[in-house]
């Protein structure tokens, strides 16, 4: 009686526990599709529709997502008159292919504020309790595991008295990618403990803390996406 009302409780203030997390996979995917073949008025409202997921989310999170978006805007626009240049052209292209398709990454990052258990438990319910719901799920949590591990280099490199800079690129790359793929295997045994622990080899039936259930706010959110997806397609055919 206590673990169900404290899970009521939960349940209240959290929204990761509102929203199933399927319905975010399956908006990456439509949304996949709607930024590839979509024009800008398909990307202004799914670029407005995610931030405004992310919001409910996170305001912090939400906040960070705009300012690194008008960064990157900015960027695009202070390089345009200086396309000339090869090395100019190349990084604005990047940062364009980073412009247009960032409703995925945003899309990602409000996959990632699941717990792990939320998410297999998702995958679970569609039949997809081996490696592959696994693996996504893996994924989709390690990504802010790298942002921290990020963090921890960049706060070593500061103590040791190294500085990262965009014009030694090698330097850089080495003074990253060294600690992070240390850090990545350290990572990998305490992944293999935490399956483990959970019971992910166990053959027999599994439960899980958190009910995954479609409610009335997944079923709009995936119908906005269809009706996007097929704007798209319409303006095609």
């Amino acid at each position: 009686m206590f673990c169900r009302d404290e899970k009521n409780n939960i349940n209240k203030y959290q929204l990761s526990d509102k929203i199933n997390p399927l319905t975010i996979v399956g908006l990456i995917l439509l949304f996949s599709v709607v930024l590839t073949i979509g024009e800008q008025t398909q990307y202004l409202i799914s670029l407005i529709f995610v931030l405004g997921l992310l919001f409910l989310f996170s305001i912090k999170k939400a906040f960070r997502t705009i300012c690194s978006l008008l960064i990157v805007w900015g960027l695009i626009y202070l390089l345009e008159p200086h396309l000339g240049n090869v090395l100019i052209g190349s990084i604005y292209t990047m940062l364009l292919i980073v412009l247009k398709f960032a409703p995925l990454f945003i899309l990602g990052r409000v996959l990632s504020s699941y717990s792990s258990s939320h998410l297999i438990a998702a995958f679970r319910k569609i039949g997809m309790d081996g490696g592959i719901g696994i693996g996504i799920t893996v994924f989709f949590r390690f990504i802010p595991e790298i942002s921290i591990r990020m963090k921890e280099i960049n706060n070593g490199m500061k103590i040791r008295g190294f500085k990262a800079s965009i014009f030694k690129p090698i330097k850089t790359f080495e003074l990253y990618f060294v600690p992070l793929m240390y850090k990545c295997i350290d990572i990998s045994d305490t992944l293999t403990c935490s399956i483990i622990s959970k019971g992910m080899e166990y053959d027999g039936k599994k439960t899980s803390f958190h009910e995954v259930k479609i409610t009335f706010v997944d079923i709009a959110m995936m119908v906005g996406g269809m009706i996007l997806l097929g704007a798209s397609l319409w303006k095609i055919f």
